[in-house]
């Protein structure tokens, strides 16, 4: 019996990967058939070619047929979690897709994530923490109406910021490939078996996105993140992952989505107004792409194995962290682009040589395309 288990897993594996290779390998007729491309202009969108948002769809799907396998071949070894991630998943990623055909509002896409957070708690009750178990402190029991609402405002929260920090090819890619790493160390069963689905297939669609041939889309940032945030729940309700780990693993995320939203509003900003605030563009600005997107994914993959791998350490992860991000003076001093525009400054034209590449671009300093 365990070796028909094996077995089947071994085989469910082999299709996510192919299903998202097939995927990214078709990606250019995928992206036009669903009318899902993103194209370049003169104002915030810096690529140089029309690039298909199908590295979304080449992770969750493969989630979603692994959901159904698991449920209709293992006969649901953990049937309420396989369904919510079936059922909330994709419609978080409908919600993402809808945007990516046609920009639809902000209060729009975040009722649609505390409904689908609601339905999941409801299709699997076991989502629903009856205590925070801290690994340096006392646990602290929670009401079950005060968890219902934290564990939607956490997860519409946490979707948001990724959202967010998709602003630079690999970033949130990679990231993914870190989390699902450290779940696949720190769970077991139905929640490992997902997690390796989502490490094999980020790890392929961070190949094609580093190539340029793809970009996630909010299709991916709302549904991968969202089936990330229900197996993170299981994770700390089940598999006894503390608090602090998981706030290590998203730290970096979060934090800058908080800063950027505050900052903005202080200047008399909407939050979803895009700019190049980001940490990763400081980093960019400071460091060039490559190295900024090493010191960024670096930072990230090793605080969070290392909370991980002993929870003990966990704060002072944090604290380290807080002293990274922080400790860049400029990080809240340098001007971005638009706030130059503001004051009536004109932003001169930059010419750049592509990585790895002959094109000579011009381009001036421009807005990101994040929006929660």
């Amino acid at each position: 019996m365990q070796s028909e288990l094996v077995t089947a897993s071994g085989i469910i594996l082999f299709g996510a990967l192919m299903c998202a290779l097939l995927i990214l390998v078709n990606a250019s007729a995928i992206g036009s058939y669903l009318q899902i491309m993103d194209h370049p202009d003169a104002n915030r969108k810096r690529h140089v070619q029309v690039t298909p948002l199908v590295g979304g769809p080449a992770i969750i799907l493969p989630v979603i047929l692994w959901s159904t396998a698991t449920l209709l071949w293992s006969h649901g070894a953990d049937p309420r979690l396989e369904l919510a991630i079936l059922l909330c998943g994709s419609g978080a990623t409908l919600v993402g897709f809808a945007d990516d055909q046609s920009s639809t509002s902000p209060s729009s896409r975040l009722l649609s994530l505390c409904l689908l957070t609601s339905i999941a708690l409801i299709v699997d009750p076991d989502l629903l923490p009856h205590q925070l178990n801290w690994g340096s402190f006392a646990p602290l029991p929670l009401a079950p109406w005060f968890a219902f609402g934290f564990v939607v405002i956490a997860m519409t929260g946490y979707v948001n910021a990724v959202n967010m920090a998709d602003g630079q090819n690999g970033i949130v890619t990679g990231m993914y490939a870190i989390w699902a790493l450290c779940l696949t160390l720190v769970t077991g069963g139905v929640t490992q078996s997902a997690a390796l689905v989502l490490l094999e297939t980020s790890l392929v669609v961070f190949t094609f996105n580093m190539a340029g041939r793809v970009f996630l889309g909010d299709s991916g940032t709302y549904g991968v993140t969202f089936v990330f945030g229900l197996l993170v729940i299981r994770a700390h309700n089940h598999w006894g992952v503390s608090p602090e780990t998981i706030t290590v693993w998203f730290f970096i995320p979060v934090l800058d989505c908080i800063r950027l939203i505050v900052t903005r509003l202080l200047q008399g900003k909407p939050p979803s107004n895009g700019d190049r605030d980001h940490l990763h563009h400081r980093l960019e600005d400071r460091v060039g792409k490559s190295y900024g997107l090493m010191i960024y994914l670096g930072v990230v993959g090793g605080s969070s194995l290392v909370s991980s791998l002993y929870p003990h350490l966990a704060l002072l992860c944090m604290i380290g962290l807080a002293a990274f991000y922080f400790s860049f003076a400029w990080l809240a001093a340098a001007e971005s682009a638009e706030q130059d525009a503001e004051a009536g400054d004109v932003v001169p034209l930059q010419v750049r040589r592509m990585e790895n590449s002959n094109v000579v671009v011009l381009e001036t300093k421009e807005h990101s395309t994040d929006r929660p």
